[in-house]
């Protein structure tokens, strides 16, 4: 592909990065894993900022909650020790949907929720365990949280004025009973009909509270609100799922303006909802 790119820039913090992109704007690029840039990148961008070398691989958890760095490999979070004991692991398996392994161990994290694309397999996770974004401007550190950075404008400013650091997950949801589930063409395909992850507070036999977020049938993932108010304060179950199940297709078809062409893909989003929140249910009676 053709390109105007004059110079790469090596950046040594996570500071240098952002004030490099505050001066060159739109003449620059910020690389990291690079999975989809050749393909994207504009003919006005001269300069290209590799961050691949920042120290932001870690995963971390401690009393303030957990802590993923930006750069963290896709793949090094399906092998992850510590999100293995995190929600029932839903994070690391959540980062083994779809693409294929080549494609998992060269992009990050930061690249996957930074451009929320519909297949792109992370957002969901991090919007249903209520994730905060941690980044700079290059003058200070700053938090949002996820599901506000992914949110209209604000999302077209990373990668350009901040720069993501981390992704913060609140302490209570370590114990959170949570389950996902995807379905595409086949296992590796990058695209998929939907995908569903659900996370509960489950004390006492009761739902205390209840997280769906939906990915791929709309164009960024989202909180099914009206499924998680009819599960508060309810008994898991069959039933509860069912009514959940209905509750998010019928959202989906508002959300979509009942198009014919994502009438699959509400349905099956409405199943995955059930199924996974039945196995999240059977999880949190055995914890």
């Amino acid at each position: 592909m053709k390109n105007n790119i004059r110079q790469f820039c090596f950046p040594t913090t996570a500071k240098e990065a952002a004030l490099l992109m505050a001066k060159l704007k739109a003449k620059a690029v910020v690389v990291a894993g690079g999975t989809r840039h050749t393909r994207t990148i504009s003919p006005s961008v001269e300069t290209v900022v590799d961050v691949s070398d920042l120290p932001l691989r870690h995963v971390k958890a401690d009393r303030q909650g957990l802590r993923i760095g930006a750069l963290c490999a896709i793949d090094s979070l399906e092998k992850s020790p510590v999100l293995a004991g995190w929600a029932r692991g839903v994070i690391a398996k959540t980062a083994g949907f779809g693409s294929n392994a080549l494609a998992r161990g060269m992009g990050t994290v930061g690249g996957n929720v930074v451009r929320p694309h519909p297949f792109n397999n992370l957002p969901a996770v991090f919007l249903a365990l209520d994730a905060v974004a941690a980044f700079t401007d290059g003058k200070r550190e700053r938090t949002m949280p996820f599901a506000d950075m992914i949110a209209g404008e604000n999302m077209l400013l990373f990668g350009h004025k901040y720069l993501l650091t981390e992704l913060r997950v609140p302490p209570a949801t370590k114990g959170w009973a949570a389950a996902a589930a995807r379905l595409s063409l086949t296992k590796s395909d990058w695209e998929s009909y939907a995908q569903c992850v659900v996370a509960l507070d489950l004390r006492g036999g009761v739902i205390r509270k209840a997280a769906i977020a939906v990915s791929a049938v709309l164009p960024k993932a989202a909180r099914m609100t009206k499924a998680e108010s009819l599960l508060q304060d309810q008994p898991p179950g069959e039933e509860a799922a069912r009514a959940a199940q209905a509750a998010v297709v019928d959202e989906l078809t508002h959300m979509t303006a009942g198009s014919a062409s994502k009438a699959y893909g509400r349905e099956v989003a409405g199943v995955l909802a059930r199924r996974t929140l039945m196995e999240a249910f059977c999880a949190g009676a055995t914890a």
